[in-house]
């Protein structure tokens, strides 16, 4: 994750992102809130300074993961085909543990980013970010794929409350 710009902590509640698809690119992750100094792998994290989906008009909900096999690679294996241009139109799908699912549309592919400044300042519709690496371990720039709301819908508890199985790597 890039570092944060200085803005108040938010304080979680249940309806925080628990579940990420995008099923077009085969990635489907449990989300977790970060629990060491390093991401963890076989999850997608969630920045706590930022919103959660359904925060309102221009909340941004901010989800991180490794560029690896079974995590967000396929987002950067697709950015570096004409600048991701094909991942443009594609649904992301975001459950919460109020058993929502938050439908989202990319519509802008950011890459060799190298703050979260976009995010932080967003005044656009209620989106969600999606980031990964372009080099290997803690490095910059990042990938960062945008995309705005679509619709909300009731999900079945048992789709939204994935088990996560977060491994040091």
């Amino acid at each position: 994750m890039i570092g944060p710009t200085a803005r108040p902590t938010k304080v979680p509640t249940t309806d925080v992102a628990t579940r990420v698809v995008v099923a077009d690119l085969g990635i489907d992750l449990p989300v977790v809130l970060q629990a060491t100094t390093y991401p963890a792998c076989g999850v997608a994290m969630y920045v706590v300074e930022l919103d959660q989906p359904g925060a309102g008009p221009t909340g941004v909900t901010y989800l991180y993961a490794h560029a690896q096999a079974g995590m967000f690679f396929p987002l950067l294996q697709e950015s570096l085909v004409d600048d991701g241009a094909r991942m443009v139109g594609m649904l992301v799908e975001v459950y919460t543990g109020d058993n929502v699912r938050h439908t989202y549309r990319i519509d802008e592919v950011r890459r060799h980013v190298t703050t979260m400044d976009g995010a932080y300042g967003w005044t656009g519709p209620e989106s969600v970010w999606l980031q990964t690496s372009e080099g290997r371990g803690a490095t910059l720039p990042k990938l960062q794929v945008v995309a705005t709301l679509m619709s909300r819908a009731a999900a079945d508890p048992a789709a939204a409350h994935p088990e996560p199985h977060p491994v040091s790597c």
